[in-house]
């Protein structure tokens, strides 16, 4: 079973695994730790990951990066317009309002939406894991942002479908990386709280949470987030910087450039790095646009004063979690720093004054969130044992429940059922009292005055209908599921019926006769402490509806006919989630996904074969005039001289882009004529190992026949004789068959060949070896002398027949219990005779 850790990031991605020593960080094909999320295609194949940003300054407008910030949202959300203006690529608004990416893949245009993309980047980080696990990974847990919506976590969920994967949990990002600092502390308190605040700056978004811990376990206590806030921010104020600078000096617009657009934002990137540690630094970039070299300057001082408005909204997330946690600056009393943009050094200077402490750098800034995933993986796993660690994660919306009564003239009814910070995974159970279908709605809440901002899904209930012709009585399960998602899971209508029910004269209805079904059958589910007013006189409580339940039979049990039973009736529920990928898209997009897999795997195959046939005529023509000089004809040399050359410009001209079996034939064709060269050449330099080898074997076993040596006696003289003959007969056909191939030149066909001298050597040690090595026949058993006989009273007990004393003397005490040796290391018991 895998145990493995996905750390999705904006602009790169990073991949955990647990094995016995630890969590270690994968390498992908390149050797790095990270991999860039992109993914680029081409006329004939995708490129993925470290391949995909290779290609992706040749490539822009076909390159697609950022995916995260397109997942689960609505083409007109004003994030997502901001962000499409520094996007090279081109996406358009789909049929349902949600983005479509457009991309040119095998000479067409195709639309791909942000789930199938993500599905391709976590198919290439589930290959670089099975390449260093040597096995294929399945079960897995993923990192998200605590600010993902529901409809981005189930969009994470499809594209881990498509891509063959099963996350055990999707595991926000702010909870992985206080995982990983709390698990491996062995000095945390019993019963104070130590409070730790975690600031998070990746490439797009920062994120803040303080984490309470107690020894074995740990508390979040606040989420705060600015979705848009991050190290491309700072990237994009020296790419505005810049463009404008050259534009005024070089007359060059890079706006117009989607390539130069690139180069210069990787540029600033670079030149963002330089400032973190040096406070100034030069901007270099050669043939950037119009065949034009661009130089630039900047200080730290101009670097932070041009990313002043990006600074300003810093401090916002940070004052917001120290308040929804009720704490104070001096109750904190650590703050570590991660995130890969966290390296700026005017973030830390603001953080460091709003909490009065200087922030730490204990954990990798990098990996902290892929070592937490892959750390849950293993909490979640049988594989592993983990050290005893409790994680209380706390939702971070309020989710409500809306319908509509049966009078239409009433408003809409909203209850809170899931408020924010409410444990994960939980159940909370509903009561409704309705005479025909109806429908509930499920919204994301995100203030405290119950302001709805989303509709998730709605969920029709029914059809149902009363035995008694009056309103029913529903019973409703919502469940916020591991991974942060809300289902309405199940509807079940209650009725009582008046039975004739056996009761003992004895026996008592238990105490907890009274409890919903679902009390006992759901260990995670959780019950609202506080009355859930539902519509139209729905009781108080949606947990607890009184319910009688029968009593065991007996022998003289009694029956009372006016007893009551609950009937319980399942209600159909029908789903309908906004924006997610229905059941038939999702197993289209699967199949898209393997069609597009298993072209990338021919191109692969195509390429290797067409490398295949180039270093073949490369590797050739070098050894015809050196190591195979000698084994070829002067003719034959200038006929397979002609050959390659002809090959070789048809690689560069015609055979550029063919198929895998033009390749393969064309390499087949070469080897035809170059094949008995080197099979000359081969038989060559094996040919005197072999000869040596039969004739040491013909020397050894004729020298072991005509010795006089004692472990050879017991053999007849006519076996050894013929051992002799053979060994002679071999003699005599190798001698033979080298005269023969003494006579031949080395580029003539050999007449002694490597393998018939193998073969004569296993012939002869198979017959000799028979021979030479029959065992000693066992000597004859001698007559013993007859023994004196005594009188039987005289006897002594060395001296009485065998079996005489065993049979005469009891059975030893712990005899019975005695195993064999082998038998008690098989069964490991302990030895009852041991004592």
């Amino acid at each position: 079973m895998s145990v493995v850790g996905f750390d999705l990031g904006n602009e790169s991605c990073i991949v955990g695994v647990a094995r016995q020593r630890g969590i270690d960080v994968v390498l992908n094909e390149e050797s790095k730790r990270e991999t860039p999320a992109i993914v680029c295609f081409g006329d004939k194949q995708r490129f993925i990951g470290t391949a995909g940003a290779a290609n992706s300054t040749m490539n822009p407008k076909n390159s697609i990066s950022q995916i995260k910030r397109l997942l689960g949202r609505k083409f007109a959300d004003p994030e997502l317009q901001r962000d499409l203006q520094s996007f090279p690529f081109r996406v358009s608004e789909g049929p349902d309002g949600f983005p479509l990416v457009h991309a040119r893949y095998l000479g067409e245009e195709h639309a791909f939406t942000p789930t199938q993309l993500l599905a391709m980047v976590l198919s290439n980080l589930k290959a670089i894991a099975e390449d260093n696990l040597k096995s294929a990974v399945v079960d897995c847990c993923i990192g998200i942002p605590v600010y993902f919506t529901d409809l981005q976590r189930r969009s994470v969920l499809d594209a881990a479908t498509i891509a063959g994967l099963r996350p055990l949990r999707l595991f926000h990002e702010t909870t992985a990386t206080a995982l990983a600092y709390g698990i491996y502390k062995t000095d945390l308190p019993e019963n104070d709280q130590l409070n730790v605040a975690f600031v998070d700056v990746g490439h797009a978004s920062m994120q803040v949470s303080i984490v309470g811990y107690k020894k074995g376990q740990l508390k979040m206590l606040s989420h705060a987030y600015d979705r848009s806030l991050g190290g491309r921010d700072f990237d994009e104020a020296l790419f505005k910087h810049f463009a404008a600078k050259f534009k005024e000096e070089y007359k060059i617009d890079v706006y117009q450039n989607a390539r130069a657009c690139i180069r210069l934002r990787v540029a600033c990137e670079k030149l963002k790095k330089m400032l973190s540690a040096n406070p100034e630094a030069p901007m270099n970039i050669e043939c950037l646009m119009d065949e034009k070299d661009v130089r630039g300057f900047i200080k730290r001082d101009e670097f932070e004063q041009i990313s002043a408005p990006v600074l300003e909204r810093v401090k916002g997330p940070l004052e917001k979690a120290l308040a929804e946690a009720g704490l104070t600056t001096e109750s904190v009393h650590f703050v570590e720093v991660v995130g890969s943009g966290s390296r700026v050094p005017a973030i830390i200077r603001i953080i460091t004054e709003f909490f009065g402490k200087e922030p730490r750098r204990t954990m990798n800034a990098s990996e902290c969130v892929a070592r937490g995933c892959a750390l849950q993986c293993a909490i979640l796993s049988p594989t592993f044992k983990v050290r005893e660690f409790q994680v209380n994660e706390g939702f971070p919306f309020s989710i409500a429940l809306s319908w509509k009564p049966d009078s239409q003239n009433n408003e809409p009814q909203q209850t809170v059922v899931f408020p924010k910070g409410n444990p994960i995974p939980s159940v909370k159970a509903l009561t409704f009292y309705r005479s025909n279908t109806f429908a509930v709605d499920v919204l994301n809440v995100e203030t405290e005055d119950s302001q709805v901002t989303q509709k998730i899904s709605t969920y029709t209930i029914g059809p149902f209908q009363s035995s008694k012709g009056e309103k029913a009585k529903l019973k409703v399960k919502v469940r916020l599921n591991i991974h942060g998602i809300v289902s309405l899971e199940s509807a079940t209508m209650l009725e009582e019926e008046e039975v004739e029910v056996p009761v003992s004269a004895t026996s008592e209805v238990p105490k907890d006769a009274n409890k919903m079904e679902t009390d006992a059958t759901d260990v995670n589910m959780q019950e609202p402490k506080g009355t859930t007013d539902t519509a139209e006189g729905a009781t108080g409580d949606g947990a607890q509806d009184s319910e009688e339940k029968s009593a065991p039979m007996d022998t003289d049990a009694k029956t009372e006919p006016s007893k009551k039973k609950v009937k319980k009736t399942n209600v159909p529920v029908a789903e309908l989630v906004y924006g997610a990928m229905g059941s038939a898209e999702l197993e289209k997009a699967v199949e898209k996904e393997y069609e597009m897999a298993l072209q990338d795997r021919v191109m692969e195959e195509t390429k290797e074969k067409k490398n295949s046939v180039e270093a073949y005529v490369y590797d050739m023509r070098n050894k015809l005039y050196e190591k195979y000089s000698d084994y070829v004809t002067w003719e034959d040399k200038e006929t397979l001289t002609a050959k390659l050359q002809e090959v070789e410009d048809w690689l560069y001209e015609d055979g550029e882009d063919e198929t895998k079996g033009v390749y393969v034939a064309k390499l087949e064709e070469l080897k035809k004529v170059g094949g008995p060269i080197e099979a000359r050449y081969r038989e060559w330099e094996e040919r005197a190992p072999a000869i040596e080898q039969l004739a040491y074997c013909i020397r050894s076993f004729r020298e072991a026949a005509l010795s006089s040596d004692p472990k050879f006696e017991h053999i007849d003289i006519s076996e050894k004789q013929k051992v002799v003959n053979e060994c002679s007969g071999a003699e005599t056909w190798l001698h033979e068959k080298k005269q023969q191939q003494d006579a031949l030149p080395k580029h003539a066909d050999p007449a002694l060949l490597v393998s018939d001298i193998k073969k004569k050597v296993e012939a002869l040690d198979r017959f000799c070896k028979s021979i030479m090595t029959k065992p000693k026949p066992a000597p004859k058993p001698q007559t013993p002398p007859p023994a004196e006989t005594s009188p039987p009273e005289a006897q002594t007990p060395e001296q009485q027949p065998d079996g005489a004393t065993e049979a005469s003397e009891p059975a030893s005490e712990g005899g019975a219990w005695e195993q064999p040796a082998a038998e008690q290391m098989d069964t490991d018991e302990p030895d009852p005779n041991s004592a």
